[in-house]
């Protein structure tokens, strides 16, 4: 694994942590790395992981498209589209196709799992937003780093 690999899973890490610890994504560490990140595809021509320009674009696109619409019907907070378009500067359209697919399977499955043990634990799921999609997105980021195309 090369260096910005493992820069890139060290990152989605910290994210991880974050956003599993205080249900908060920083803007700083999902701004920054997406700053950094296209700074680094201007000056060497590829994406930290590797993908063109073409597929960063993409990625940003997807991204915007897979993440905007449930923001808006406030399904995820802004920081879940942040973190989404910082994975497009880092890795492009696989990154964010892999991301997003193994989020999607993360959450599910524990939703699914949250509602079999609900009667259990006698808790009912409130209005509010109660899954941590940011941590599924750094799982699925360090997936892509390790199933990279």
């Amino acid at each position: 694994m090369q260096a910005a690999e493992l820069l890139v899973v060290a990152w989605a890490l910290g994210m991880f942590v974050s956003d599993m610890s205080t249900r908060r994504i920083p803007n700083l560490l999902s701004l920054g790395a997406a700053v950094c990140a296209l700074l680094f595809l201007v000056v060497t021509g590829k994406a930290v992981l590797g993908g063109e320009w073409q597929s960063v674009l993409l990625g940003l696109a997807l991204g915007l498209a897979l993440t905007l619409p449930a923001y808006l019907m406030r399904w995820l907070g802004g920081g879940d589209v942040k973190l989404i378009l910082a994975i497009g500067c880092l890795g492009g359209l696989h990154a964010v196709l892999v991301s997003f697919v193994v989020a999607g399977f993360l959450a599910g499955a524990t939703a699914i799992a949250w509602l079999a043990l609900q009667p259990y634990y006698g808790r009912s799921i409130g209005v509010k937003r109660w899954l941590p999609f940011g941590a599924a997105l750094s799982v699925g980021l360090i997936a892509a780093v390790g199933f990279k195309a």
